[in-house]
């Protein structure tokens, strides 16, 4: 658009009227165009009569027609442009030229807590992300579509499809324990993190009930304001630590009514799927067997059949289909949304559906003194058989595994199951009796596991806000918020009579859970902000908020009873005890007060410094149930202080230190907690120490932005240090206190040093062609610098390693060791010579068995550097945008591989098997050689590195007067995610994960595949 961000930049509108009539009396039909400085048209600029409803927004071309009488005044306003008011008289036709609004540009930028303050004075890095920029290629969930836009922002999916939860972390990970996460807020209030609404499948690892990001609507999304560091979020506190993605939502526009549509289709495909054998058939040692469930026999006939596992995927379908309505005066505003998503994933059976309604109305009122907004927003979901991990309650290890050679047609999808003729109830068709094998992984047919095991998870979540503002004065004024945040999860599972018995009774199991959450937040801020003098500005914000999360559920987990599936909890066996579970409600309190105080100088240097101070319910029992924490910034505009070459529009310099506290997990500090578990109150068998205190993070950063030829060229550069100390770790105690056989300690300190930024064009390339493009890299050094020392029995034990919680089995282990990055994995090795070939014992390697079972380290989960390129053309009616990203650096583990080795089904042990004499003992040699491999998980590690066309959309804007101004920016686009990779060397996507916690990182076990979406999106406003 041209915009200028330059402090001393000219402030003009040039208006020049032309086709002049004469002597107009009565209301005609007028007509004009809007444009930039620098002559490019301007879409969706509102062009208002002042004082009515009646208005209408500029096309692609910039062109606008409405009715309009003599002496009507025209409002013409742009976001970032110097609204215009034109009188109108004898003229049927306008040229408006809208120049830049540098102090609009720098007042919009949103930061902690909804305070909108002058970008100039920020002393921190902090990037904002439009709503239009998350519709190139939609995602169910909006927060995937940030991936290459935000520098530092890496982003890791959950391989449990649609609806799913993801992983965000912002420079790098700090705390061992607890949450790297970043804190989610709407609308100035924190959004509640939910807890996982999976049914206790203690055999699948990547249960999933989603993050409660995934549940907002992106077309409600005005903007996306990244706070990035610990200084940017220091207001917010401890859930804070990690950075803060700040949601500022649509509302109601005056002047105006409008309703727009937005219709996004796509169909999705797995890629990167394993690759398989055909050679050789069922059976072992190199002899076929028909009634194997292994892939080691001889060599295959000809016209054996061929089972291809990609056939098992579906094409999904994913439609995302959302209306909004905006009207409004000046003095009162409404906006109103339905959407709807329904996706059928790639897995048969698999189904996500989510409505969201939102209504919000602000009003004006005492003399336009007081605004009132409130605001409700209503979420119901359901989802049926979420993909799960892990080799249980997962299709994919029956998919993956079924003998080579072996016909599936038996098994598939129209034969799956038949009726048992004694008992007269369906049980599966399956290369193995319905009872399951009794060893491995219990294979069971993966159709029955994904219609006769099914899994129904139901949210329904209302979010509502009261938020009202008294303008005591020019320069000052009061605001109260009240959010309500209400959650009800349930999760239901059924495992029908015919499930393997390993998991269920014969005549089936049962489960079924209700969580509820409950979230009250409430603030109430003072803002100021005055010019004290000529030179002097303070722009100040003095306030309180308490946080109350309320938590409880109940539920029950077992096998029927004598009734096949007749799944009622009056049938559940109760002969190996009490299935029922439930967890005490749960409440936890955080009551703060802060303040934040910008000191301007000349609008060109400006200091920062806020300060809260935390009473954390959590903190009950402990030396002090207070925190409290600092911060001081300093940024100094050079472009206003010093004469700069014309060239340079802007030019900043930054500069912030920080302390933000991490407040321990609630009831850690609590003497004495029950549990109902199967019939018996449980307590917790861990001691509660007193001496605990919250997580600290000390941060420091200093920046740099800069803007060259009337911002055409931006550039912003980051460099960040941070130190996370009084770590919290749960440790095994060998002293018998009080029945306690673990305790928590504090600890640890581990260090995150790094450089981002980005660089950005924005600029016509010639009268018809525009081009923006932005560039964003980001570097991050991350180091284990001390874990904890233990004092027991008067011995001081000073731990150098740290096994992260359930992330040990099967040769892996995700661990934290000094002097080593965070989340480094180590796995079982083979014994190799000094050349690093493997040593073998007649043909066969030994793996290796380490005395602390970890084995070696073979690398770290996260990525040592990310790039994104993001780009955005426009020619006439036509547009071109794309994503192109890469992670470079990292390592993980296919454990998938080394179970499909371990049958022999993948394409390696063919291509072993045929590279060998090809003799029953030499195929027997390959597959003693495959079964001890595979045991040595860290032959299956790989790098990382990946880079891919992460999305990308092409399309086509209709001329407003083809419906005769009745509908504007219809658009049709063609759209992708998840294209192709350019370069990939893991067997997977390395970027998809078992958990989006601490634990399970950089290994997949039989996950969804990632797949790639192609489809076409339709949006127009009326």
């Amino acid at each position: 658009m041209g915009a200028s961000s330059h402090p001393n930049a000219v402030n003009k509108a040039n208006i020049t009227i032309t086709g002049a009539s004469r002597g107009m009396k009565a209301q005609a039909p007028i007509t004009g165009i809007v444009k930039d400085e620098t002559g490019a048209a301007l879409p969706s600029v509102s062009v208002l009569i002042k004082g009515t409803t009646t208005g209408t927004q500029t096309d692609v071309n910039g062109k606008f027609a409405l009715n309009a009488n003599p002496g009507d005044v025209l409002v013409v306003s742009y976001v970032g442009y110097i609204s215009r008011q034109i009188v109108v008289g004898t003229n049927t036709n306008f040229d408006i030229t809208l120049a830049p609004n540098t102090k609009n540009l720098n007042e919009v930028v949103v930061t902690a807590l909804g305070i909108r303050k002058s970008q100039a004075s920020l002393s921190y890095d902090q990037q904002t992300v439009s709503g239009k920029e998350l519709e190139v290629a939609k995602d169910p969930s909006f927060v995937n579509s940030l991936d290459g836009k935000v520098s530092g922002l890496q982003i890791t999916q959950s391989s449990s499809g649609a609806g799913g939860s993801t992983k965000v972390v912002l420079r790098g990970s700090k705390s061992i324990y607890g949450s790297n996460n970043v804190l989610y807020v709407i609308d100035g209030v924190p959004l509640q993190a939910l807890t996982s609404a999976q049914p206790n499948g203690v055999f699948s690892y990547a249960g999933d009930g989603g993050d409660g990001i995934s549940n907002i609507n992106p077309d409600d999304i005005e903007s996306i304001s990244v706070l990035k560091g610990a200084s940017a979020s220091a207001l917010y506190g401890s859930q804070a630590a990690n950075g803060v993605i700040l949601i500022t939502t649509k509302h109601g526009k005056a002047g105006q009514t409008s309703i727009s549509f937005n219709s996004n289709t796509t169909f999705d495909k797995p890629v990167e799927l394993p690759k398989f054998q055909n050679q050789y058939a069922a059976g072992d040692a190199g002899v076929s067997n028909g009634t194997s469930i292994n892939s080691w026999g001889g060599a295959q006939t000809a016209g054996s059949p061929n089972y291809n596992p990609a056939s098992f995927f579906n094409t999904g379908v994913t439609a995302i289909n959302a209306f909004n309505l905006s009207t409004g005066t000046e003095k009162n505003q409404t906006y109103l949304s339905y959407a709807n998503t329904n996706a059928n994933g790639i897995m048969p059976g698999n189904t996500f559906a989510k409505n969201n309604i939102t209504v919000r109305n602000t009003s004006k009122m005492l003399n336009d003194k007081l605004t009132l907004d409130v605001s409700a927003s209503y979420i119901f979901q359901r989802t049926v058989d979420r993909p799960t991990s892990g080799t249980y309650f997962n299709a994919l290890t029956s998919v993956y595994l079924f003998p080579r050679g072996k016909d599936f047609t038996p098994y598939d999808k129209d034969n799956y199951e038949s009726v048992d003729p004694v008992r007269n109830v369906e049980v599966p068709n399956w290369i193995l009796p319905y009872k399951g094998s009794g060893s491995g992984p219990d294979l069971q047919n993966p159709y029955w596991v994904q219609y006769k095991n099914p899994t129904n998870q139901y949210l329904n979540r209302l979010l509502a806000t009261v938020s009202a503002k008294y303008e005591i004065n020019s320069w000052s004024n009061i605001q109260a918020r009240v959010n309500v945040d209400k959650v009800n999860q349930t999760s239901d599972q059924r495992l029908y009579a015919g499930t393997t018995e390993l998991l269920a009774d014969s005549t089936g199991g049962y489960s079924n859970t209700v969580f509820g959450h409950t979230q009250l937040y409430g603030d109430l801020l003072y803002n100021v902000n005055k010019d004290v003098s000529k030179d002097f500005n303070i722009n100040g914000t003095l306030g309180a908020s308490i946080q109350d999360n309320q938590n409880n559920s109940l539920g029950f987990s077992g096998r029927l009873g004598t009734v096949d599936n007749y799944f009622n909890v009056t049938n559940l066996d109760l002969s190996a005890g009490n299935p029922f579970t439930q967890t005490n409600n749960t409440e936890s309190q955080v009551q703060s007060l802060f303040a934040s105080v910008d000191f301007g100088y000349k609008k060109y240097l400006f200091l920062d410094v806020t300060a809260r101070n935390d009473w954390a319910s959590a903190l009950s029992y402990t030396q002090s149930d207070s925190f409290f924490y600092p911060s001081v910034g300093l940024s100094d505009v050079l472009s206003s202080m010093l004469k700069l070459p014309d060239w340079i529009s802007f030019s900043k310099i930054r500069a912030s230190y920080t302390d933000v506290g991490n407040s321990i997990p609630s009831f850690v500090s609590t003497p004495a907690q029950y549990t109902l578990n199967k019939g018996f109150l449980s307590l917790n068998l861990t001691e509660p120490l007193g001496t605990l205190k919250p997580e600290t993070t000390h941060s420091f950063e200093v920046g740099t932005e800069w803007r060259f030829i009337n911002d055409h060229i931006s550039l912003d550069a980051t460099y960040y240090h941070t130190n996370t100390y009084n770590q919290l770790f749960n440790v095994a105690t060998t002293v018998a206190s009080g029945g306690f056989n673990t305790k928590y300690v504090n600890g640890g300190n581990v260090e995150n040093e790094g450089f981002e930024g980005s660089l950005g064009y924005h600029g016509n390339i010639t009268h018809d062609l525009t081009w923006n493009s932005n560039f964003t890299f980001s570097l991050n050094k991350n180091k284990v610098l001390a874990l904890y020392t233990d004092n027991e029995n008067g011995v001081q034990t000073v731990q150098t390693g740290f096994n992260f919680p359930n992330s040990n089995f099967g040769g892996y282990t995700l661990s934290a060791n000094v002097g080593k990055p965070y989340g480094e994995i180590y796995a079982i090795d083979l014994i190799r010579d000094a050349k690093g070939n493997p040593v073998l014992t007649n043909g066969v390697p030994t793996a290796e068995t380490p005395a602390d079972g970890i084995g070696k380290d073979v690398g770290n989960s996260n990525p040592n550097f990310m790039l994104g390129w993001t780009n955005n053309f426009k020619y006439k009616q036509f547009d071109l945008a794309f994503t192109v990203d890469g992670r470079f650096g990292g390592t993980v583990l296919d454990m998938t591989q080394s179970t499909l080795d371990e049958f022999g089904v993948s394409a390696a042990t063919g291509a072993a098997r045929a590279a060998s004499g090809g003799s029953a003992a030499d195929l027997d040699l390959v597959e003693k050689y495959y079964q001890v491999k595979s045991t040595a998980i860290a032959t299956y590690a790989y790098s990382a590195t990946n880079i891919r066309l992460r999305e990308a959309s092409v399309g086509y804007t209709f001329s407003q007067a083809l419906f005769h101004n009745s509908v504007s920016n219809l658009r049709i686009a063609f759209t992708g995610r998840n294209l192709f990779f350019f370069y990939l060397k893991a067997p997977f996507d390395p970027e998809t994960s078992l958990a989006t916690d601490n634990t399970l990182q950089g290994i997949d076990l039989f996950g969804q595949p990632s797949y790639r979406s192609l489809g076409f999106n339709v949006s127009a406003r009326f």
